[in-house]
């Protein structure tokens, strides 16, 4: 049998030690930790006022499929339109508002109508051409009407 020269052995016990490296760093459950930035978008006047808000897929209290628009002005002063087909019409109701956020977080409106009852906007995401709102319990998307389709 022949001997190994101690450079031979050298590389031998380097070649074992890469593989049995590779192999171990193969198996297993790796855990990598990643860091990513989480940016707060806080809800503005800026962002909601001097907008047509549309929701196409709103649905009225007495289930009819309608079109339901919000404008907000930066005077708390604004404007709620409803409408559905109504056979070969279009039924509308045209509401005068005045509006305010709840408090600082800037997460809930109140919606007042001239007969004294109010109306809650309550989950608000105000973003670029969207606005998100729950409405008794349900959620709709409106659109910035200078950006549909």
């Amino acid at each position: 049998m022949k001997r190994l020269k101690p450079f031979d052995r050298l590389f031998m016990l380097l070649a074992a030690t890469l593989t049995m490296g590779m192999f171990a760093s193969s198996c297993g459950d790796d855990i990598y930790e990643t860091y990513e930035t989480y940016y707060i978008i806080d809800n503005t006047d800026e962002a909601l006022c001097n907008k047509l808000w549309i929701e196409d897929h709103y649905v009225t209290p007495e289930g009819q499929a309608a079109t339901y628009q919000l404008r907000f002005d930066a005077d708390g002063r604004g404007q709620e339109l409803t409408s559905w087909a109504i056979g070969t019409g279009t039924n509308t109701i045209d509401r005068q508002i005045s509006w305010r956020w709840t408090d600082d977080s800037k997460e809930c409106i109140q919606i007042i109508y001239n007969d004294g009852t109010a109306q809650y906007l309550e989950n608000v995401w105000v973003r670029d051409h969207y606005l998100s709102a729950e409405i008794d319990g349900t959620t709709f998307t409106f659109v910035d009407a200078s950006h549909r389709y």
